[in-house]
């Protein structure tokens, strides 16, 4: 009964892999490769159903240590797109303005996305850039959308600083020209309380990062919030002209002094407690007490 029950069952799966085949066989071609290839991913780009324009990089307030910097804007419904790079004054005042010409969108009605990259170096070099985008709508009347941004020979992120009681680790980065680094701390008052550290750069003609670190275990620092000074150089060793500074903060706690045994007492070294004396104490008052008793009472019986 159990064998016939074994080659039904064996029979019924049987069928059932057969009728499966069969149904897949009858699936157009496209329907088993889509189930096969497994999911896939659709991008869509939405559009305002305004006339608009929005600027997708630099980002606002970014600081960028290379001289060449993406561009890219995103336009709704545009009757024309015109670009401008402003260079600013160290008072924040416009230095001079470029009309992005080569870039900019003609046409009727248009929505889209302009990406293209610029060499700073070519618009006035280091220094803080405002970024303008400005769309027509049929009717001629405009919107724009802005960004502030620095283009620095040097920077270091301040999230890329991390200080312990032995050292402290950070990374700069540097923009093509810079070929050295100079480095030192100071402490919360400003005044230098490390040697002026030189580096050479790694990779000075392109730009790029370097990742340093100070030894802390043998400046005696106190407790206290401290500072890196960096500058970059157009020459080697900390020589040349100064292209560019810049400066991160860390936190720096001394470490405990170590704890000495007191040694100087008899009692301290044989470890006895503060309830072991008091016993001892007690007891030999209580023997002190007795015999100075019996002494007592001897003598008043001879005294008799």
């Amino acid at each position: 009964m159990q064998i016939a029950k074994k080659q039904l069952l064996g029979f019924g799966g049987l069928a059932f892999v057969v009728a499966m085949t069969a149904f897949a066989t009858t699936l157009p071609a496209g329907a088993v490769n889509s189930t096969a290839t497994g999911n896939v991913d659709v991008y869509v780009q939405v559009y305002n159903v305004n006339f608009e324009t929005v600027i997708n990089n630099p980002k606002d307030g970014e600081v960028y240590s290379t001289s060449k910097i993406s561009f890219s804007e995103t336009h709704s419904h545009a009757y024309g797109v015109k670009y401008y790079l402003q260079r600013l004054n160290s008072d924040g005042t416009v230095a001079e303005t470029f009309e992005l010409k080569d870039y900019e969108v003609k046409g009727e009605d248009v929505s889209g996305n302009t990406n293209f990259e610029l060499n700073l170096n070519e618009y006035g070099g280091i220094g803080t850039y405002v970024f303008r985008s400005v769309v027509t709508s049929s009717a001629g009347s405009t919107k724009e959308d802005a960004v502030q941004f620095v283009y620095a020979g040097i920077d270091a992120k301040q999230e890329d600083v991390v200080a312990s009681s032995t050292d402290v680790n950070f990374r700069v980065y540097y923009t093509s020209g810079v070929k050295s680094l100079t480095y030192e701390i100071r402490n919360s008052k400003g005044e230098t309380v490390s040697t002026v550290f030189k580096v050479n750069t790694s990779s000075p003609t392109t730009g790029g990062f370097m990742d340093l670190s100070i030894d802390l275990t043998e400046m005696n620092l106190a407790s206290d919030e401290y500072s890196i000074y960096i500058v970059g150089f157009d020459g080697l060793m900390g020589e040349g002209d100064i292209i560019d500074t810049a400066m991160v903060t860390f936190k720096y706690t001394a470490p405990d002094a170590p704890n000495v045994p007191d040694t100087g007492s008899l009692f301290g070294a044989l470890n006895i407690s503060r309830a072991d004396y008091l016993i001892t104490g007690l007891i030999g008052f209580v023997a002190i007490s007795i015999v100075a008793l019996i002494v007592i009472k001897k003598t008043h019986k001879k005294q008799q």
